[in-house]
């Protein structure tokens, strides 16, 4: 059914919602069907340029939608049935809602009011939904839905953006309700909003005689597009930049003032504020650590700067020298032509120098980590890691979930450009899902999952997915044998705590025998397992070429392969 914008109509529910969600441009509808949401699924149907995307299990399907979010910038829908099941997206929608990721989780409701009835299958949705949405509500009169639909979709997409969550009980889905149309256009909503000009002159002035500036950017960034606009002033005042939760590209990793992604540790994020006198932050929540710290993350003697969209975040977490309510693109634009001309040159260009020095010398060090002994078998993490990275083409878009190395990959890897790196550090069993949501999102770039093999079997129904759409992903599985993350966390443990731990009381706690390669063949795709690193190149190479969904499996040494080494020169970054 083609929509009939201005003219009142007679629908159903569920019309009324397909119809005001392809009004938006809603291209991919993932989900899984069930009891309360056949209405919606059956309407569904009648929609030809809605495609509906089955995944087989709700967390996929939370997974491929933040990753079609993430690559697109556009609402990704989710369709589950009762709270029995919208409860299976709850770890995939908090990695969505920490990365901002616009999705509308439509959840099917039974008929009756939960205050009266214990219904089947059924509890209150709200408490454990409000804390990972930007808002969650239940429709209990046909009439309200257009209005309900509009709301969630507008508060999806109005920055800060984020996942929402609406019920709609079987009834109002085949209700037959009175449409008055709410055009798209009326949802939008502004927010490139300008720094006040004496708080913006007040930071100019900061940055611009600061002896050692220093950026700390969050998804924000990425959000509003200003990638470049961040790049500009990084460069005008010759300031490393540091990021934080990298869940989509925030600053050029090739670019040598690139500091690195900074780790959740008190001390981590206290000794990167402390080496800044002027301290610039971009976005909210950077400056969350996982454990307890005494003293202040931010020293009193740096002197902060923040840009945020959010007025509640703007000085939350420590003292603030100069607040900016305002876009980030908009700020960091006018930020850069405002210090322009203003910063010493000499400053500068020593400031230049020694940031770039930095770089360099850690990138030569890393360098030297990722090929010692590259060619030993089994197959070291490094050895891995220098081939994957030698195999990607230059529009490559990479999807990364390694729990052993929590984020850090884009210190390896060389990623340029928006659009090119995603990744997550929260709820596991997002990465393979995701990489088939970007894969959806970005058809004209080939798309790698860098993946490992704990993560991967959380989600392992998304192989059922990538079979039945064809969906030209690849996806590279590391094959440790098992949990290495935890093997990691156990052995050092026990070193603190007696008795200590050995590889053989880990079992316990460790999944091992996996075949992926041969799982793979049984959803119907290709794959190949690879024990030489000198094999790992093609076999990439060749996935990307075969243009459909592929598995690469690539054995790494149980014991990492010097994976400690290499483990403590990326955190020393």
């Amino acid at each position: 059914m083609e929509p009939n914008i201005g003219t009142p109509q007679e629908m159903s529910g569920s019309q009324i919602v397909w119809t005001m969600l392809q009004e938006e441009g809603v291209e991919y509808v993932f989900g899984v069907s069930g009891i309360t949401n056949v209405p919606l699924l059956h309407a569904l149907k009648q929609m030809p340029s809605l495609k509906f995307i089955h995944a087989a299990h709700e967390d996929s399907a939370t997974g491929m939608a933040d990753g079609y979010s993430r690559a697109t910038g556009k609402l990704a829908v989710v369709v589950v049935h009762n709270v029995a099941g919208a409860s299976n997206t709850l770890g995939n929608l908090h990695n969505a809602f920490n990365a901002g990721s616009r999705i509308l989780v439509i959840a099917g409701q039974n008929d009756v009011p939960i205050e009266w009835s214990e219904r089947y299958m059924d509890v209150d949705f709200r408490p454990m939904m409000s804390q990972v949405t930007k808002g969650c509500w239940v429709v209990t009169r046909g009439q309200d839905l257009p209005l309900a639909v509009n709301r969630a979709i507008k508060e999806a997409n109005t920055a800060p953006t984020g996942p929402v969550f609406l019920a709609i009980p079987t009834n109002i889905q085949a209700q037959t309700i009175t449409y008055f149309p709410l055009p798209p256009q009326g949802r939008r909503v502004a927010m490139a909003i300008s720094p006040e000009p004496g708080a913006l002159k007040q930071a100019a002035q900061l940055l611009a005689s600061a002896k050692n500036p220093l950026i700390f950017a969050g998804r924000a960034v990425a959000d509003a597009d200003a990638v470049g606009e961040l790049v500009k002033l990084a460069e005008t005042l010759a300031a490393p930049v540091y990021t934080c939760l990298e869940t989509k590209l925030i600053f050029p990793t090739s670019h040598p003032l690139y500091g690195g992604r900074k780790t959740l540790g008190a001390d981590a994020l206290r000794t990167m504020a402390a080496s800044a006198d002027v301290l610039l932050t971009v976005g909210s929540n950077l400056f969350l650590h996982t454990d307890c710290s005494e003293t202040p993350v931010v020293p009193a003697n740096t002197k902060v700067i923040q840009i945020d969209l959010e007025p509640h975040a703007l000085a939350r977490y420590c003292p603030t020298e100069v607040a900016l309510l305002a876009d980030p693109k908009s700020a960091l634009s006018a930020l850069a032509a405002a210090v322009e001309g203003s910063v010493s040159s000499t400053a500068r260009q020593e400031r230049w120098d020694r940031v770039t020095s930095s770089y360099r010398q850690k990138k030569d060090s890393l360098e030297a980590c990722l090929n010692k002994d590259w060619q030993a078998v089994p197959i070291g993490w490094g050895a891995a890691f220098r081939e994957i990275c030698a195999s990607l083409p230059e529009n490559a878009a990479v999807v990364e979930e390694l729990a052993t190395f929590y984020g850090q990959f884009s210190k390896i890897a060389a990623f340029r450009e928006p659009g090119s790196y995603f990744t997550v550090v929260d709820h596991l069993g997002w990465g393979l899902p995701a990489t088939l949501g970007v894969a959806l999102g970005s058809p004209r770039k080939p798309v790698i999952g860098v993946l490992g093999d704990g993560t991967s079997l959380f989600a392992i129904q998304a192989f059922w997915t990538a079979a039945r759409y064809q969906i030209p992903a690849v996806m590279v599985i590391l094959n440790n044998g098992g949990y290495g993350c935890m093997r990691g966390l156990f052995m050092m443990y026990g070193m603190t705590t007696p008795p200590p731990m050995t590889p053989e009381d880990c079992a316990s706690y460790d999944i091992s025998g996996l075949n992926f390669t041969k799982l793979a063949a049984e959803f119907g795709i290709e794959g190949r397992r690879v024990t030489e690193p000198t094999e790992i190149r093609s076999a990439i190479k060749e996935a990307i070429a075969r243009n459909k969904p592929s598995v690469v499996e690539i054995m790494i040494s149980p014991d990492g392969g010097s994976s400690l080494e290499l483990y403590g020169e990326l955190m020393s970054w």
